[in-house]
């Protein structure tokens, strides 16, 4: 049996930075469970949570048990067929040899299945279309007479007026503005394929990149944030895909598109969308969340 623990000697809270999610079904929800240590030293903490087994919804925690001041994670199963509506997962943790509890809520909500109702407003359009029940040919007959009706006019009519001089020097402008316009849409597409230059901030260059990762842990109470500072090394190709050398089931993985930077980062069994730039040889990548704050830049 554990040892008992004085009230005031140790406190913790379970908190989950998201409380909401909308998916569809067959779609599965991953939200990280922060069990931060408030007062005295570390224990261990048992998480429960509640499920759906009734609806076919089951929800999982990565690791039951865990040190408080530290992360894992809440994995929802929602199978297909799902019924649309909110459902309502707790998330508890109680500490051993102590009366202390704490617990959160997530709301999973599930969404109407959108190529299911793709389907059935494909096929509502038909029936709206001839409310007469003539079916689409006696919608698309009246068409077809007016276009034969038009063309019939244009042929009566003179012969058109050539350009004035000023509608030719308009027209010239034009063509001239129009093919400036593709080729610099041209020039964008072909560099944002190809890799694009360091220079203009765009675009990827195949290398090993080296910087810093500093992943910080913020405060309940008002107190600045815990954080720590490590090296850290990316290897990016010259399709803009990042990778981390030599780490197995951490670091940061993504994709460079342009100047922009879309991935994600995994530490500890947790994983924590990335967004950032790419500009000047320099990649900025972070993670802004409630509970923790991660943020790695490297340059060439």
């Amino acid at each position: 049996m554990a040892a008992f623990v004085s009230q005031s000697a140790f406190d913790f809270s379970v908190r989950l930075p998201t409380h909401s999610v909308a998916v569809k079904p067959g779609q599965p929800v991953s939200v990280p469970i922060m069990v931060e240590n408030l007062k005295g030293t570390p224990r261990p903490i048992a998480l429960t949570a509640s499920d759906w087994q009734s609806m076919g919804l089951t929800a999982a925690i990565t690791q039951p048990t865990l040190q408080s001041g530290m992360i894992t994670q809440l994995q929802v199963t929602v199978p297909p067929g799902t019924p649309p509506g909110s459902y309502l997962f707790t998330v508890r943790g109680d500490a051993a040899g102590t009366y202390k509890t704490s617990n959160d809520t997530l709301t999973v909500t599930v969404l109407p299945d959108g190529e299911q109702q793709g389907d059935d407003s494909g096929s509502g359009d038909t029936g709206r279309a001839d409310p007469g029940g003539g079916g689409v040919p006696a919608v698309a007959a009246p068409p077809a007479r007016a276009k034969r009706a038009v063309f019939g006019g244009v042929a009566r009519k003179a012969p058109a007026r050539p350009m004035s001089p000023a509608q030719r020097g308009l027209f010239i402008v034009a063509v001239f503005a129009m093919t400036g316009l593709l080729i610099w849409a041209f020039v964008n597409i072909f560099t944002g394929l190809s890799g694009g230059s360091l220079g203009g901030g765009g675009g990827a260059t195949a290398g090993t990149y080296t910087g810093t990762s500093t992943f910080c842990i913020n405060s309940v109470m008002g107190n600045p944030p815990e954080c720590g500072t490590s090296s850290c090394t990316l290897a990016i190709d010259a399709a803009g895909n990042v990778t981390t050398p030599g780490v197995t089931g951490g670091g940061l993985t993504g994709k460079i598109s342009g100047s922009s930077f879309s991935g994600q980062a995994s530490a500890n069994g947790s994983t924590f969308p990335m967004t950032g730039t790419f500009s000047d040889g320099t990649l900025t990548a972070g993670y802004d969340g409630t509970s923790v704050t991660w943020t790695i830049r490297v340059s060439r």
